[in-house]
């Protein structure tokens, strides 16, 4: 028996919206689309919220700043006298920083730090020391500051510290564009603070 082709149609057109509506959610229950997570860095140099507690260390007395501030937090604080005397001392080589003015705005720099520890306050002076010499803005500096145990106060910070893997201080890394890490400077120097970051941009840039 030959089927007349109205029917047809109208059970051909009867199975798509079937199929259609199998395909729908219910309603008021939307599919969960999966979401790519904030990085943490992009997060946190996006907003460059200052938050930060002003603790004492137990061992020696000295001011201990936990969390994400500026270089501004730092030159506010009265005992942080070691800053301005350590920059005032220092005297970057010049061929360095003409090469780092000419490089370093391509790169970022996020620096764990212990404003209680000896190593901080000694490179940390000669490294802002460095970045005045070539023009870069505190604002654009990302300080993250740590306590003997090499924990903060804030949660985005202490998944950067978690991600970077940060055991002493001072930590200085260096990202490229795609916030990659190029290099660090760790507690120390090899030779200075300026030559270390022309060693780690120079050898991305052969």
């Amino acid at each position: 028996m030959r089927i007349p082709m109205k029917y047809m149609m109208a059970l051909l057109i009867t199975a798509i919206s079937m199929t259609a509506a199998a395909q729908m959610p219910p309603e008021g229950k939307v599919r969960p689309v999966a979401m790519r997570p904030k990085d943490t860095l992009q997060q946190v140099m996006t907003t460059r919220t200052a938050d930060h507690a002003s603790l004492k260390d137990e061992k020696n007395g000295q001011v201990v700043y936990k969390g994400i501030f500026s270089y501004r937090d730092m030159e506010q604080e009265p005992t942080f006298s070691w800053l301005p005397h350590g920059m005032d001392e220092y005297n970057p080589d010049a061929t360095a920083t003409d090469y780092l003015q000419k490089t370093i705005g391509n790169y970022k720099l996020v620096i764990f730090l212990g404003t209680w520890c000896e190593d901080s306050q000694h490179l940390l002076p000669q490294l802002f020391k460095v970045l005045e010499k070539i023009n870069i803005a505190w604002e654009d500096l990302m300080l993250i500051g740590m306590d003997r145990t090499k924990t903060t106060n804030n949660a985005a910070a202490q998944q950067l510290a978690k991600r970077y893997n940060i055991a002493l201080l001072p930590t200085i890394v260096v990202l490229n564009s795609n916030d990659d890490e190029i290099g660090r400077i760790t507690e120390t120097v090899s030779k200075s603070v300026e030559w270390d970051l022309v060693s780690i941009i120079g050898g991305q840039r052969k």
